[in-house]
């Protein structure tokens, strides 16, 4: 039990300020969807609470898991001291990013899925698993922390008799998910700029995380010591940042090795210098220079000041490392910028808040900076101070309770006003008109080049040998292989060009034009239009009655929607180009029994020089 300063309610009444307000934006974004509660676009879907409060913020508290293999694996005892604390750090990053992803997702209230419907073949499926399940380890070995205080002196102790196979459970699981994390951005190659991607980057971002986790936990430690006056153990925090010196050191090895692998010096020191340089130096800087530079030498290592600075940069550079791999390292090829909205901000700020609330709670009302001086072996110390419903009465209803309250009849109205149009907003999407995207290459079209927004990430179609495999395979006529790609036409049209119909990148498209129909049908006096209109057309059947009553002589291929019936949209010319070669190719390796190596973007797409 720890009692803190007078600063320390200064502290609290931001940290509810921000949580509270964050409530409110939260609020809205589950009621109203994403809209414009973020700035996120198509072209750069890795948003601030994804990339900060999840890749970040796993990488922050990553001493929970290094911490516990140092103490479990390598009985190194003397860390013992910091175990506790670790362990919260862990549980609250770990519980934060979760909470994150929640607002993340589009559709929240199925995040139990994952756990159901598998897709072992997604990185962020395994991601979802390791760090869920690994919130959950943590919360298992926090579970002791509080029970100590309750008269549960047999369960407390079973607990820490099973604690090593949780351990070791959670250490796995969190090598695993750092590694995945980073896989996450390895199926961009053509997107992220070289400086940050690499086939590296899943060791990288594991043994950075490590690196940065050891040192959050030295400046966490630091700073709550302080204000809680508590004795610092110099020998552990110094212990504590050589080890992250080590791993930043071998970050730092294999980073000079994969640039001079994979020939990147010229985005550092040569002629392709541009703008995201300066920030990769800012970046390596902070993360790896300075902190290597103050953890490796004994005077600056063995001061406080020397250890607040260290630990400082290494953070702010983890963080800025992970910003730019998931956000800025986008922006040259998606031809725009994101910057976060300030409703955006304010929710994962106020996350952050919220777990930083918890955090003061359990350290003034738990043994969290260490255990009680006679701590048996049953946990029926009469050391141990045992809650009690006063405790509780002064935590829940006392003056802070009332504090809270009024906090909340202020923030709350402030802002939902400042905030409701970011909070509620219609969200507009992205219109991305589908150019003239289908050229020859060839004088005889023998090979088509599909580039539908002209980016130069393109697709050489070899069309003829497709024909050919077609009549080859299944026995077909040169005219009936062109069904299986110009599955509909425009009337009197033999093979309408896709964008016709798909004509926007990633938005359905209507095909039905009423307009166009009513001025045709004007002509024909027998020809009822008011009941024409009001065909239900979204009703997939009727839609196809309605187009088959007038076009089944010259509209080829609608003849094959009479039993699933039409739909009045076209999906985006992205979704049906990528559903048509990979729906074909995958049923045709299950014949063959022999996959192709067509899982990476570059298989298909080609990046003009």
């Amino acid at each position: 039990m720890v009692t803190g300063r007078p600063v320390l309610e200064g502290i609290k009444t931001l940290l509810w300020i921000f949580f509270i307000a964050a409530l409110v934006i939260g609020l809205g974004r589950f009621f109203f969807g994403l809209g414009a509660a973020t700035n996120m676009t198509d072209q750069l879907p890795w948003g601030f609470w994804k990339v900060f409060n999840m890749v970040a913020g796993a990488a922050l508290a990553t001493s929970g898991f290094v911490v516990a293999a140092i103490i479990y694996i390598f009985q190194m005892e003397k860390y013992k001291s910091v175990a506790r604390f670790s362990i919260l750090v862990g549980f609250l990053g770990y519980g934060s990013s979760l909470v994150a992803l929640l607002f993340d997702i589009g559709l929240p209230h199925r995040g139990w899925h994952p756990f159901f419907m598998w897709n072992p073949h997604s990185f962020l499926f395994e991601v979802f698993w390791c760090v869920s399940i690994y919130w959950f380890v943590t919360a298992f070995e926090l579970l002791p922390l509080i029970t100590e205080r309750f008269p549960f002196p047999k369960f407390t102790h079973f607990i820490h008799e099973v604690m090593l196979p949780a351990v070791i459970l959670g250490i796995t699981l969190s090598t695993m998910h750092h590694s995945s994390l980073g896989s996450l951005f390895m199926v961009s190659p053509t997107r992220l700029h070289p400086l940050w991607y690499s086939l590296w980057i899943p060791p990288e971002f594991f043994i950075s995380a490590m690196g940065a986790g050891l040192s959050v936990i030295v400046l966490l430690q630091i700073i709550m010591s302080w204000l809680y006056k508590q004795e610092i153990n110099m020998k552990v925090l110094t212990g504590l940042v050589k080890g992250s010196a080590g791993f930043l050191l071998l970050y730092l090895v294999i980073k000079v090795a994969d640039f001079t692998v994979n020939d990147k010096w010229n985005f550092v020191f040569g002629p392709d210098i541009t703008w995201e340089t300066y920030l990769f130096w800012v970046e390596s800087l902070l993360q790896v220079i300075i902190p290597l530079a103050i953890f490796l030498y004994p005077k600056t290592r063995n001061s406080i000041e020397g250890l607040i600075f260290g630990t400082t940069s290494a953070f702010i550079g983890i963080v800025m490392h992970r910003l730019n791999t998931g956000i800025v390292g986008y922006f040259r090829s998606a031809e725009s910028v994101y910057v976060p909205n300030f409703s955006e901000l304010l929710l994962g700020l106020g996350l952050i808040c919220g777990a930083g609330l918890v955090f003061l709670f359990l350290l003034e009302r738990f043994y969290i900076f260490k255990e009680p001086v006679s701590h048996g072996d049953h946990h029926d110390s009469s050391d141990i101070e045992l809650w009690s419903s006063a405790e509780a009465q002064t935590v829940f209803l006392g003056s802070r309770a009332k504090k809270v309250g009024i906090i909340a009849v202020i923030v709350i109205p402030i802002t939902w006003f400042f905030f409701r149009d970011q909070a509620t907003g219609p969200f507009q999407p992205i219109v991305q008109p589908v150019e003239a995207s289908i050229i020859g290459v060839d004088p005889l079209r023998e090979v088509l080049r599909i580039d539908g927004n002209l980016a130069n990430e393109f697709v050489d179609f070899p069309h003829k040998k497709h024909q050919e495999a077609f009549i080859k395979e299944y026995g077909m006529i040169a005219e009936e292989t062109c069904v299986e790609c110009h599955h509909l036409n425009l009337p009197n049209d033999n093979a309408s060009n896709c964008r016709l119909c798909h004509s926007d990148m990633q938005l359905k498209t209507a095909i039905f034009d009423p307009d166009a129909h009513i001025q045709h049908f004007r002509a024909d006096p027998e020809f009822d239009i008011e009941a024409f209109m009001k065909t239900d057309l979204s009703d997939r059947r009727k839609g196809f009655e309605a187009c088959f009553d007038c076009h089944e002589e010259n509209m080829k291929g609608l003849a094959a929607y009479a039993v699933k019936g039409f739909d009045q949209e076209a999906p985006g010319f992205k979704d049906v180009m990528h559903g048509s070669c990979q729906t074909c190719h995958r049923q045709r390796e299950e014949d063959r029994a022999k996959a192709d190596d067509n899982s990476n973007c570059l298989f298909c797409h080609k990046i003009n020089p």
